[in-house]
């Protein structure tokens, strides 16, 4: 069970680090004094997106349009290990995509109860822009000087394979799904489901 001294502070706005299947995760609500505090801590440019992590599909379905052609996609494959672009129920902070919001279900338990308890939280990686992730929380903590972390050491593998899903209702068609960022999916595993789902 997460203790109200890590919980509070989350809702308050403030930045956490939380673990998830492959690196530590940097977490914020997604509000914009709390994006204005993790923008800063990365020293990260504002024109540079982050995605958005949720506990589980009825969760993202309070904020994106989540076709069950989408819902298939992300059951087919390994939980966390996909990160889709999907339209917004209503247009959220430009560094969070405005109408288009990069949505990753996260499997790490501890996390999960950490969003079901907070909503959706950020998913940017917890390290300052440019430089080498940490694979243990604490430490990734650390190193950005905060004081908020679910500890966990994580894999260090490859990313979430990043798709845009240009066709949300149909995705009958490879020119319907582009794999922007290939990671723990393969583009070739992707266009594999893609004909069986078709």
């Amino acid at each position: 069970m997460l203790s109200d001294a890590i919980v509070k502070p989350v809702i308050d706005g403030f930045p956490i680090v939380y673990p998830t299947h492959n690196l530590p995760a940097l977490g914020c609500i997604p509000t914009g004094e709390a994006l204005d505090q993790l923008y800063e801590l990365k020293q990260r440019k504002h024109d540079m997106k982050v995605s958005l992590a949720v506990a589980d599909v009825e969760q993202a379905a309070e904020i994106v349009n989540v076709h069950p052609n989408v819902i298939k996609l992300l059951s087919d494959f390994k939980p966390g290990s996909i990160t889709t672009i999907l339209p917004a129920l209503e247009t959220m902070d430009e560094r969070l995509g405005g109408d288009e919001i990069a949505i990753r279900v996260i499997d790490t338990p501890i996390s999960q109860e950490l969003l079901r308890k907070v909503g959706p939280l950020t998913a940017t990686s917890a390290n300052l822009s440019g430089t080498k992730p940490e694979n243990d929380c604490e430490r990734a903590a650390t190193s950005l000087g905060l004081d908020f972390v679910i500890p966990g050491n994580c894999s260090g593998g490859p990313p979430s394979t990043l798709i845009r899903c240009n066709d949300y209702a149909g995705l009958n068609s490879g020119e319907q799904i582009q794999v922007l960022r290939e990671g723990i999916v393969s583009e070739a595993e992707v266009n594999a489901w893609l004909k069986k789902a078709t």
